[in-house]
């Protein structure tokens, strides 16, 4: 076993025998779980700092809406880019590359690479940045509309930061490839910290702290400077920490590195599957416009209970997917197929330990939270909103672990620089999904039509449901479970059979074994979880004052945890040492 210090921290590497010892492997698995752990905190951290930015957007500009919404307007062209090629296809197509490189011709190549890819996407970004500053501003000379002429201007002003988080996000690729996570999943922490700076000084040193004086171009182009300035800190940022592990980044002259093209060509296909993702997503708000039209706020319920399903989702799934990644890519470039197989089996039975119960919790939940959130005495929310925005949280928690292990098996098969099998798979789903999408908003809801005690507690008659006694859009998020779960077979299925030339016979039988064990204990835990949290919740009783709403909210959500633990002890739940305890013990000495 050989050693590589990065950042003061020495880094575990697998050779490729397969007489690697179990203690080896115990330390990889600790070293991931930390990691996982680590990118969850931040990630929730994120979220937290994230809602605290809405809240103070929405309160800002409560005298002025219009500005508020042209600031989104504007900020949501960049985002897009963040979140298309920022946050995904760049990531996907650069970091097997970068992982191959360092691995095979070390350091030095690995930071020609980087250099590379940094001067080619800063050339690229820079003239995107600058065609769309333009068009925006030719735009905005033949439009008489404040409020539109308002979003131009800020759109021109925030484009530069679609270069600048897609640098920040090539550069925090490059440190995930050598298993450094924190600081790329603190990004949009500095971000929403960026946001929230640009409201202090919008409001105080603009404003002077009062609301009638506040500006709507002079706060919302201060506010874009801030954003501007996170952005580029982004970046900094990341340059001392590469260098400490060895990575010089550097401007390029030429572009003629080996794992440059392999990137580049990589990046076609993903941005391809994340383009699919897009249109699924693209179609389902489309329908639920049209269901709109006859039953008012579907779009609303929609949003929000995916918002929900968004949660546990991004600390956990998109945690364990992002940490997995680089391993997959390592054990993939020394060719060892037992350590990648462990490590795909080892990812997969992290998110079942983790989304099931969580999924259980959201559909035992999904009432009470929603009341807490949405139906406080401040906000107009009808107890057939609640009913509605529910039923589409329930039918998409069903599908939870299925839209982690999804991320998992497409990360897996970009590890193994197979990018054009995904794809088409994506494909066929769109077209799965858009035909369950028509089908299911006119499937009848069971549940409505066969019991009477929701309408008679809550004194809802069937005039607050103006489409009948369909699903409505709660079909389109039982269709997006549906696509889920197809989805997933047959990446899984065929992922199997790839492997199994590659993965001697007692690994793929002990591996396949723990992940039956695991998903078996895991689905009764969840069961048994889902409804004991029904219990709980049941025994506090319904008040529409807002403490009693949050009592009733958070203490079932406690109790879950607590039972869950004891759930977990008396199976037993061997994860519970592998994935939680691990983490406290002392990594032993060779």
């Amino acid at each position: 076993m050989s050693t590589t210090e990065a950042g003061g921290e020495a880094r575990a590497v697998i050779p490729g025998d397969v007489q690697s010892s179990s203690a080896n492997r115990a330390d990889d698995t600790r070293y991931e779980v930390r990691s996982t752990w680590t990118v969850s905190s931040l990630t929730l951290a994120s979220r937290v700092l994230g809602f605290v930015r809405l809240v103070v957007l929405v309160q800002l500009f409560s005298h002025m809406r219009w500005a508020s919404d042209a600031f989104i307007f504007a900020f949501r062209i960049p985002n897009l880019f963040r979140n298309l090629l920022g946050e995904g296809a760049l990531s996907a197509a650069f970091i097997p590359a970068f992982v191959r490189t360092n691995r095979k011709d070390g350091d030095a190549s690995a930071s020609a690479l980087g250099s590379q890819a940094f001067t080619l996407l800063a050339l690229i970004g820079g003239m995107l940045a600058v065609l769309g500053i333009a068009v925006c501003l030719v735009i905005d000379r033949f439009t008489g509309s404040r409020e539109i002429s308002l979003a131009l201007r800020l759109t021109a002003l925030l484009f530069p930061f679609m270069p600048l988080v897609c640098l920040a996000a090539l550069l925090g690729g490059m440190l995930q490839s050598l298993r450094r996570f924190a600081l790329p999943a603190a990004l949009s922490i500095i971000l929403n910290i960026g946001f929230l700076a640009g409201f202090a000084y919008a409001y105080w040193w603009q404003a002077g702290g009062d609301l009638g004086q506040l500006r709507a171009e002079a706060s919302t182009y201060a506010v874009s400077v801030f954003v501007l300035a996170a952005g580029l800190t982004e970046v900094i940022i990341q340059f001392p920490a590469l260098y400490a592990i060895g990575i010089r980044i550097r401007p390029a002259l030429s572009f003629n590195h080996p794992g440059l093209r392999q990137a580049v060509v990589a990046f076609l296909p993903v941005a391809l599957g994340l383009g699919l993702v897009q249109i699924n997503a693209f179609f389902d708000s489309l329908i639920a416009g049209w269901l709109s039209l006859s039953s008012p706020g579907a779009v609303t319920y929609l949003e929000v209970a995916f918002r929900f399903v968004q949660l546990p989702l991004g600390v956990f799934g998109v945690a364990i997917a992002t940490v997995s990644f680089p391993a997959l890519a390592e054990a993939a470039t020394l060719g060892d197929g037992n350590q990648f197989y462990a490590r795909f089996v080892r990812a997969v039975r992290m998110s079942l330990f983790l989304l099931l119960p969580s999924a259980a919790v959201l559909i035992a939940m999904a009432d009470p939270i929603i009341r807490l959130v949405c139906q406080r005495p401040d906000l107009e929310f009808s107890h057939a909103a609640v009913y509605r925005t529910s039923a589409a949280l329930i039918l998409y928690s069903v599908g939870l672990a299925f839209y982690s292990l999804r991320q998992i098996l497409v990360r897996t098969y970009y590890a193994r620089g197979e990018y054009s099998f995904p794809v088409k798979v994506s494909a066929a789903m769109v077209g799965l999904n858009l035909v369950l999408n028509l089908t299911l908003i006119h499937c009848p809801d069971l549940y409505r039509m066969w019991s009477t005690g929701y309408y008679d507690r809550w004194f809802i008659t069937d005039a607050s449901f103006p489409g009948g006694l369909s699903l409505g859009e709660a079909g389109l998020a039982l269709a997006t479970c549906i696509t889920a779960m197809a989805d997933t077979a047959i990446l899984g299925l065929s992922l199997r059979k790839r492997l199994a030339p590659q993965v001697s016979a007692d690994v793929r039988k002990e591996e396949f074994h723990s992940l039956v064990v695991t998903a078996a204990r895991m689905l009764l835990v969840a069961v048994v979880l889902g409804i004991l949290t029904y219990l709980y919740r049941n025994s506090i009783p319904y008040d529409p004052r807002f403490t009693r709403l949050l009592i009733r909210g958070l203490v079932p959500c406690v109790l879950a945890g607590g039972t869950l633990y004891i759930l977990a002890i008396v199976l037993p739940v061997p994860e519970v040492n592998e994935f939680l305890f691990s983490l406290f013990k002392r990594k032993k000495r060779s």
